[in-house]
């Protein structure tokens, strides 16, 4: 089954239903997942940026449901991170800001694709992306 590692933003498109923002990869993930052909981590990190964006947006979602609506998706997985993922961490110096280190973190353990728009991840090299 494929997998893939879901960016902020990528996920914050999908949720606030701009598909146009989406890359090819992106929205083809996002129908795999929906068909049960594939599987979309969600690092811990992500979901605590979710819950800022939409505190800072103009477009507000009800985020209690949508995390338990992701909870009962089958699709996606919520993917923590602990002491033991710290040396993979440190070992992503090539991306300076520390969330983006942890999403890569978590890409690293999941062993998945990233999909992302971010250019300081795509351009560290540091994790396989999908844009």
């Amino acid at each position: 089954m494929k997998a893939h590692v879901l960016d902020t933003h990528i996920l914050w498109w999908y949720l606030s239903g701009k598909m146009r923002k989406l890359s090819h990869a992106a929205r083809q993930a996002f129908e795999e997942g929906e068909q049960g052909e594939a599987i979309l981590y969600l690092p811990i990190i992500v979901l605590f940026e979710l819950w800022d964006a939409n505190r800072r947006s103009g477009f507000r979602f009800d985020f209690q449901r949508t995390i338990q609506e992701i909870h009962q998706a089958a699709q996606f997985i919520v993917v923590p991170l602990d002491e033991d993922d710290i040396d993979a961490y440190d070992q992503l110096a090539a991306i300076p800001e520390g969330r983006d280190r942890m999403i890569a973190t978590a890409t690293i353990k999941m062993d998945a694709p990233l999909l992302t728009a971010d250019q300081k991840i795509i351009a560290s090299g540091a994790v396989q992306v999908l844009e």
